[in-house]
């Protein structure tokens, strides 16, 4: 979307009065509301969006306001506009709303109000049923999407908040390229039941336009099968009812290690965290050689280009190779897969070591985690973070913590609200709490960093 910011003067053009004060214009509500955005700092907007108002485009309009694309400080921002013949008298109640729905890590960010205005987070993305229509996901990746968009109704029930649209979610929802997310909770309440996850499951899946759109892109369970989902939650809307959507709807798979993540569930810093992400899906690869290749493959890498790399990589072979295969693989066209020319190296060297029979992967399976690092870091290309990512993916060992591991080093920040990436003694102080299921805390945070990790 094409961003072309004007100072928020512009408002005083007549082409603009009517966003700012809609749909009846006063000059003296011009005035007095411009100088209420300059005393927010909100210094630009931009007339760019989806909805046309007269000659106008903006991101949004409901019946309490306006929504248009501006800047504050020099960040982009989503901000709303109340309109001149809204039944709210200011933005106070909305925004004590919005800031509900963020203590459970939903809907865009708020940042600030005044009587006429609400200034939050931009998320940049489109409406769930335009991205419907048009998007190009796999059937894995819209499960994914919309197994995230539930989950968020789940936690809006564990909050008491009711959105009190989601029955029609079609413009209640943004698909956006980093996060997606609830928005709009200008009709919200807390003092009424939450359903949430009742109506956004059965505007999502039964007999809307949009749930006609989903069953044309991914196979579902029969309409009686979803309504008993449904039924069951709202009679008793616990965690394990609400997953027995998720998984009726195959939206996400079973998980594992329920009795170490029922542990971690109790610490409030990850509660939130269980909640959003669901079960534990970590892969398990029993392949000891497959673990330390992807490994080696995923060092000093982006979760994306890693996983590209990776699947190049497989693509050669069409399952995952043996190390005879590897070794008989030029090094140019393992290069030509996007590996760099020493890691190369390192994969055939440690394919070389397995032919030869130098390492012997039943003997380290039985040593502590500190012996198995030291044994595997002889290895020439594996390091601390290798070796534990061995541990944890292919030993299972439930209470491994890699250091080192910039995705975790960020999770840690943010669970904690650090201003800076802690160090190491830093690290091992606040993980302490998860212990011994550092592991599974750590495939979480990998998770809330939109890391896929290995596993």
């Amino acid at each position: 979307m094409k961003q072309h910011f004007q100072p928020v003067s512009v408002f005083k053009k007549d082409l603009y009065k009517k966003i700012l004060a809609f749909p009846k214009v006063k000059e003296s509500e011009i005035e007095r509301r411009i100088v209420e955005l300059k005393k927010l700092g909100v210094t630009h907007v931009s007339f760019t969006g989806p909805l046309q108002i007269e000659k106008c485009c903006i991101l949004g309009k409901g019946y309490v306001g306006m929504v248009v694309l501006a800047k504050k400080d020099g960040n982009v921002i989503a901000l709303k506009i109340r309109r001149v013949d809204s039944p709210r008298k200011n933005m106070a109640n909305e925004a004590k709303l919005l800031k509900t729905a963020n203590k459970v890590g939903v809907g865009p960010r708020f940042i600030k109000n005044s009587k006429n205005f609400l200034i939050m987070e931009y998320i940049e993305g489109e409406k769930i049923i335009d991205w419907a229509k048009k998007t190009r996901c796999t059937a894995k990746g819209i499960r994914s999407i919309l197994n995230s968009i539930l989950r968020e109704c789940f936690l809006l029930d564990n909050s008491a908040l009711d959105h009190g649209e989601l029955s029609k979610i079609d413009k209640h929802v943004i698909v956006g390229k980093n996060r997606n997310t609830i928005i709009d909770f200008e009709s919200s309440s807390t003092n009424r039941k939450s359903s949430n996850v009742t109506s956004a499951t059965q505007a999502i899946f039964i007999g809307t336009g949009l749930a006609k759109i989903i069953q044309k892109k991914i196979r579902l369970p029969t309409r009686t099968k979803i309504i008993n989902l449904i039924r069951q939650y709202k009679k008793n809307p616990t965690l394990e009812n609400f997953e027995k959507i998720t998984i009726g709807l195959k939206l996400q798979a079973p998980g594992k290690f329920e009795k170490e993540v029922q542990m971690l569930y109790s610490d409030k810093t990850l509660e939130t965290l269980i909640r959003k992400i669901g079960p534990c899906t970590m892969r398990i690869t029993k392949n000891p050689y497959q673990t330390l290749v992807e490994a080696i493959i995923y060092q000093q890498l982006s979760e994306a280009s890693a996983t590209a790399i990776a699947n190049r990589f497989l693509k050669i072979y069409g399952k995952f190779p043996t190390p005879k295969e590897v070794m008989k693989t030029s090094n140019k066209k393992l290069k030509d897969t996007g590996i760099s020319g020493t890691k190369v190296n390192y994969i055939k060297g440690l394919s070389k070591q397995i032919l030869e029979k130098k390492i012997d992967f039943r003997k380290i399976s039985k040593l502590n985690d500190r012996e198995v690092i030291a044994e595997l870091t002889k290895i020439k290309g594996i390091g601390n973070w290798t070796a534990q990512i061995y541990l944890m993916f292919c030993l299972q060992r439930k209470d491994i913590f890699p250091v080192d591991d910039l995705g975790i080093k960020k999770g840690i920040r943010d669970l904690f609200l650090l201003k800076e990436l802690p160090n190491p003694e830093t690290m091992e102080k606040f993980s302490a709490r998860w212990k011994p299921n550092r592991s599974i805390a750590c495939w979480y945070i990998w998770k809330s960093q939109k890391i896929n990790s290995i596993g």
